[in-house]
């Protein structure tokens, strides 16, 4: 196994279950390989969609393939960078049951020096049966703001300033 992914796996892991909208929709990361990424959503009743069917938003299924299809894509990287979506095309197949969680996979099929192309698939009971299926591609952007070191410094920061130290420091 290579050691920088490794090291990186269980980081992306933290990034994506504890930060941002990946911790409020509650996405669990269950695979993550150089260029393949797998996700699992349990069912919340907070984001259906149709209340009288219980149904998940369409919005928690497009955020569920674009964020998977991003983390396959920064596995990829080499250095310093971070991935924006340029462009994601979904397909829904058929509405989400209610009450079961859904799958995400994604897999980079293509990467050139400066973009990354994805494809993505969420399920509940049969990969072979998906809500929806994507193709998304990714721009690689250098940034030297991001290191390990700054990343920790500004959470610690964060930890004991609060979060009103954390957002001067994160717009520096």
């Amino acid at each position: 196994m290579n050691l920088r992914l490794a090291i990186f796996k269980p980081m992306l892991k933290i990034a994506m279950e504890r930060t941002g909208h990946g911790a409020a929709l509650g996405f669990q990361l269950t695979k993550v390989g150089r260029g393949e990424v797998e996700m699992t959503f349990p069912y919340k009743e907070e984001v259906i969609g149709n209340p009288v069917t219980g149904v998940v938003h369409g919005g928690v299924i497009v955020s569920l393939l674009d964020t998977c299809c991003g983390c396959a894509a920064i596995t990829m990287l080499t250095s310093a960078a971070v991935t924006p979506t340029m462009d994601l095309r979904l397909d829904y197949m058929h509405p989400a049951q209610p009450h079961k969680p859904i799958y995400v996979a994604a897999k980079v099929y293509r990467d050139t020096s400066n973009v990354m192309f994805c494809r993505g698939s969420a399920w509940q009971d049969d990969p072979e049966n998906p809500i929806a299926h994507c193709v998304a591609t990714f721009m690689k952007v250098e940034t030297p703001r991001i290191s390990l070191t700054n990343i920790i410094r500004r959470r610690f920061n964060r930890l004991i300033k609060g979060d009103k130290a954390f957002e001067q420091e994160a717009n520096k």
